[in-house]
């Protein structure tokens, strides 16, 4: 059983009593200051868990897991960026005070002041001898989405022309650019990541394409990924094409080399509040085309 001790607290002050004797360490868990009840769901205060894609059991066990918080029966985030962890026992926040206090007397090599925060506000801080169960603040958000980040794949562009790679283009004559889109090569793609009552989503899609051309030409940006192809086409395309001007006869195995580069960007949001951007991410894909000059033949 922890100990704590408050300080001195003013009477004209004291609005919201904590209880003197020795109570149990802060579980994980927390409802917003001023709530007029909160229910926390806590099988295994003693293992933060992990997040949602490790196995994990939604709510204890020795592999952890997501931590389940309602208010009036509704589900709220488990932690407070400002307030720290909330402790049913006494309804009040806890968070590591900083800058520390001098250390209590007679209290343990381990103890830490805390401050709570209760409805009646903040309150001076309380000794701890150890530390509390789950206090330790979950990981900075942005880390939280590159976990997530990570678990998905992010595949190269789905890269396509006409001609056909296997034929040949003439010079003068339009080279239709486009790519397939597929959540893995165009997005969006979603995913979660869950660690000690924090929770932060995903979502990565592409924001942009470029073809590099091999010629030296400047790059052709199609952020709409471009037109398919229809059969029996004989114009440009409307929004992603090129013109060769010369032939790829001294080009190595006298072709030109396309390079379609997809950029992604990772948008993520938190059970804090707090919202970031990861990326760019880029992704390539190449093929090469065989540009021919346009014979004309006079009798």
């Amino acid at each position: 059983m922890l100990t704590r001790r408050l300080l001195a607290i003013a009477a004209a002050f004291v609005v919201f009593t904590v209880p003197s004797a020795a109570v149990a360490a802060p579980p994980i868990g927390e409802c917003p200051p001023g709530s007029d009840s909160c229910h926390i769901i806590d099988t295994d205060p003693g293992d933060p868990g992990g997040g949602n894609n490790g196995g994990g059991d939604n709510g204890g066990g020795d592999g952890g897991g997501e931590r389940t918080c309602t208010r009036s029966g509704e589900p709220i985030a488990c932690y407070d960026p400002v307030f720290g962890w909330f402790n049913q026992t006494d309804e009040c926040y806890y968070k590591l005070t900083e800058p520390q206090l001098p250390p209590e007397s007679g209290g343990g090599p381990d103890g830490a002041w805390y401050t709570p925060t209760c409805l009646a506000g903040v309150q001076p801080p309380v000794w701890f001898d150890d530390p509390p169960a789950g206090s330790e603040p979950p990981p900075d958000p942005e880390t939280l989405a590159r976990r997530a980040l990570a678990e998905i794949t992010l595949r190269a562009p789905d890269l396509q022309i006409r001609p056909d790679p296997d034929g040949a283009g003439l010079v003068g004559l339009p080279v239709w650019l486009w790519v397939e889109k597929a959540p893995e090569t165009w997005g969006p793609i979603s995913n979660d990541e869950v660690d000690r009552g924090l929770r932060v989503d995903i979502t990565a899609s592409v924001t942009n394409l470029t073809f590099d051309l091999g010629d030296g030409s400047p790059p052709v940006s199609c952020p709409s990924g471009g037109t398919p192809y229809p059969a029996g086409a004989t114009g440009p395309s409307p929004d992603c094409g090129h013109v060769f001007t010369r032939s790829s006869r001294q080009q190595p195995d006298q072709k030109f080399t396309i390079t379609a580069t997809t950029t992604w960007t990772v948008q993520w949001t938190s059970s804090s509040g707090v919202t970031g951007t990861i990326g760019p991410e880029t992704r390539e894909a190449t093929v090469g085309v065989r540009i021919n000059e346009l014979q004309v033949v006079t009798e």
